[in-house]
């Protein structure tokens, strides 16, 4: 994960989507989509992904909108919107792989994952130069902000995407493993 707005709102679809298709054998069994399995994607956005979003709107505001948008700008509040961003494109990924298992479209599903995981390597490789540097809205505008390694971002990056990974994985391991229980 690279806490950064533009690329979280894409990754959200994508993990959504993910988190389906790990529950797909509940789904495909007529499962609904609000069950428990809802609960541990909600609970991921509550107890991992706004915690590491929030500590990056905090303490590196400018580096989180890409420097695209002076973060000094924006209104009191956007952060929550931001956040409320993140759930509904989370669940809207979920949602779309539900509807996409319960019509037995997993071919579709398969297909959707590998062109956003296609689309946000595009998108890192594209904002690399963005991504890279660490400051304020200005100091990268002035050619002046630091290398990611320079500060504390490269390290608070490297610790938080290793654990929002290891929580994506062990989410989609829960959700795989009450499939093979229902399968029972």
């Amino acid at each position: 994960m690279i806490p950064t707005v533009p690329f979280d709102l894409i990754f959200s679809v994508f993990v959504g989507l993910v988190f389906a298709a790990c529950a797909r054998v509940q789904f495909a069994n007529g499962g609904s989509p609000w069950g428990r399995e809802l609960a541990a994607v909600l609970s991921f956005e509550a107890i991992i992904v706004w915690p590491v979003a929030l500590y990056f709107f905090l303490v590196h505001p400018a580096w989180s909108w890409m420097y695209l948008i002076d973060p000094a700008r924006l209104p009191w509040g956007v952060s929550g919107l931001v956040l409320l961003g993140y759930a509904a494109t989370l669940l809207a990924g979920y949602l779309a792989g539900w509807a996409m298992v319960r019509a037995h479209k997993e071919k579709i599903l398969y297909a959707a994952l590998a062109a956003l995981g296609l689309a946000l390597i595009t998108f890192l490789v594209a904002c690399r130069g963005r991504i890279a540097h660490a400051g304020t809205f200005d100091e990268y505008h002035a050619g002046h902000a630091l290398n990611l390694g320079e500060g504390k971002l490269g390290w608070a990056l490297a610790a938080t995407s290793t654990g929002v990974a290891i929580a994506i994985v062990l989410v989609g391991f829960t959700l795989w493993e009450q499939g093979k229980r229902s399968r029972s």
